[in-house]
C-alpha cells in the first residue's frame, strides 16, 4: 500500500476516536450540570424532578402549579420535599394551587418531589438554577 494512504487512514482513525471520546464526555457533563428540570411522571402519589446543580452564585427557583381534572388551578393542598444531595433539605405545604419560590440554598445537587392528596390532581413546573426559569 501507498505510504500516503496509510497516513491518511491512521489520521482518520485518530480523528474518529477523538470525536468519540469528546462526544461521550459531553453527554455525562451535560447531565451533571443540568440547570432546569421539570416534574416527571411518577407514582400515583408523587412526582419528582431530576437533579439540578446549584452553583455558589445562583439561587434555586421552584415553580409548581396543581391542576384539577378540568385543568383549572386546583385549590387542594399538596406537599413537597426539596432534596439536597439525596437528603431532605426542606419540606412544605401549598394550599392555593400555585407556588413560585426563590430559595437561598447552599451549592449542591437538588431535586424536588411533590405529593398529591388526590389522584385527580396533576402538576406542572419544577426546579431551576437559571436566573430566568422558564416554567409555565
Amino acid at each position: 500500500m501507498n505510504k500516503s494512504f496509510k497516513v491518511l487512514m491512521a489520521t482518520g482513525v485518530l480523528i474518529c476516536g477523538t470525536m468519540g471520546l469528546i462526544f461521550t464526555q459531553s453527554q455525562s457533563s451535560a447531565a451533571s450540570s443540568r440547570k432546569t428540570s421539570a416534574l416527571q411522571s411518577g407514582s400515583n402519589t408523587s412526582l419528582s424532578t431530576r437533579r439540578v446543580v446549584l452553583a455558589p452564585a445562583h439561587k434555586l427557583h421552584m415553580v409548581v402549579t396543581a391542576y384539577d381534572q378540568n385543568q383549572k388551578i386546583s385549590r387542594q393542598t399538596y406537599s413537597y420535599r426539596l432534596f439536597r444531595n439525596g437528603k431532605v433539605a426542606k419540606t412544605g405545604w401549598v394550599s392555593n394551587g400555585h407556588t413560585t419560590r426563590v430559595i437561598k440554598a447552599k451549592p449542591g445537587n437538588y431535586s424536588l418531589r411533590v405529593y398529591r392528596q388526590q389522584k385527580q390532581v396533576s402538576f406542572s413546573g419544577g426546579l431551576s438554577t437559571s436566573n430566568q426559569p422558564h416554567f409555565v
